[in-house]
């Protein structure tokens, strides 16, 4: 198989802090990841994410793609003194009075959350959440998701996918095929949905399907969705991933499996990598930070490649491809001191900012007033 020789070309690691050590950049070096994601035990000032960024970039020939969770409100890992974003249930809730303002605002904060990323380096946003909020779900998803009707999710993520686009970054939508209905969080156990195959295309399904076209990447939910496979979780589901998105749907972007060390999978983390390559998925995280996970993650893929050369099944694009879909996100870091000056940056993020300080408020709002504070990382 072609990509064969390059497994690593199909990951996306992660480092343990906020440099990079000598056996990171000597890995990164030999087996050229695809992509780094950074977290917050990675991001220290603006000018050390910087420093850290272009410490990657020079690891790797050619450059790894940077990755974030930037999606706004708790899971926002890049804050002050960049934009305070609300969380998507904020928008959603104060789109029922202001129906068109909301699609300029998120159109606004799309394009603004792409311009300070590229700023920064970072090609490619895990979002946005297309999953729906759900009564009596458990809360991991709860307000991260641009509400509980899939038309106004689809309004919403699909505004700010055009803000987004705008800015020249890659979005991920996220978490295929739904998780907001799931009782508990795939971090700590494997959620299982038992809606019917009709009420899945009707809800869950539907933002994903709608906004297909618009998706470079799209990322894998850890859960098991009965209706679609009894008893395989999505991640690991050849008929989700293949069958479905691919033949059926005629996806032809990129499937990203979720972290792949989450805690609703079963095996080593060889043998998670190895199913979710065999299943379909293009890349997959290994967000651990420890170089050992990612090694295992390396020789998962490996092992997954060449179990496709008997069986057939592997991912729909090989390294030499994905690396192909990327290179237009392998951006050097510009200059954020510049960007947070521009008037236009400027006049976008001071009514992002106002209006969700008070999200009562109309458009009109004084753009001199404070901006809103936000907690930590969620």
């Amino acid at each position: 198989m072609q990509s064969s020789w390059h497994p690593a070309g199909h990951l996306v690691i992660g480092l343990a802090g906020k440099t990079l050590q000598e056996d990171e950049r000597d890995w990164i070096g030999k087996h050229r990841p695809a992509g780094v994601i950074l977290f917050a035990r990675n991001l220290g000032s603006l000018d050390e994410v910087v420093e850290l960024v272009r410490a990657v970039r020079a690891a790797g020939s050619p450059a790894p793609t940077l990755w974030l969770d930037q999606e706004g409100g708790r899971v926002q890992r890049l804050r002050a003194p960049l934009t305070a974003y609300p969380s998507a249930g904020t928008l959603a809730r104060w789109e029922g009075d202001h129906p068109e303002a909301a699609l300029e605002l998120a159109r606004d904060w799309g394009h603004l959350c792409g311009q300070e990323l590229l700023a920064l380096g970072f090609g490619v946003d895990c979002a946005p959440v297309l999953d729906l909020w759900e009564p009596g779900a458990h809360p991991v998803i709860g307000d991260r998701a641009f509400g509980g009707d899939p038309e106004q999710v689809v309004r919403l993520a699909g505004a700010w996918l055009t803000g987004f686009a705008g800015s020249g970054g890659m979005a991920v939508g996220k978490h295929f095929p739904g998780h907001g209905g799931a009782l508990v969080d795939s971090h700590r156990h494997l959620p299982v949905i038992d809606r019917d195959l009709a009420q899945l295309q009707q809800r869950e399904l539907s933002p994903f399907k709608q906004l297909l076209h618009r998706l470079p990447a799209l990322m894998t939910a850890h859960l098991v969705a009965r209706a679609l496979d009894p008893r395989v979780p999505a991640t690991w589901s050849a008929g989700i991933m293949t069958q479905l998105l691919r033949r059926e749907w005629g996806y032809q972007g990129l499937v990203v499996s979720d972290a792949i060390e989450m805690a609703a999978l079963e095996g080593d983390l060889g043998f998670r990598t190895h199913r979710a390559i065999a299943a379909g998925c293009d890349l997959v995280l290994c967000c651990t930070g420890r170089l050992d996970d990612n090694e295992a993650a390396r020789l998962g893929v490996l092992a997954a490649l060449e179990s496709a050369k008997e069986s057939g099944q592997g991912p729909w694009f090989s390294a030499g491809e994905v690396a192909s879909r990327l290179d237009r996100y392998r951006l050097p870091p510009g200059d954020w001191r510049q960007l947070l000056a521009d008037a236009d940056y400027q006049r976008r993020r001071t009514r992002l900012e106002t209006v969700f300080q008070d999200p009562r408020k109309p458009l009109g709002v004084d753009p001199t007033e404070a901006h809103m504070t936000v907690a930590g990382d969620g």
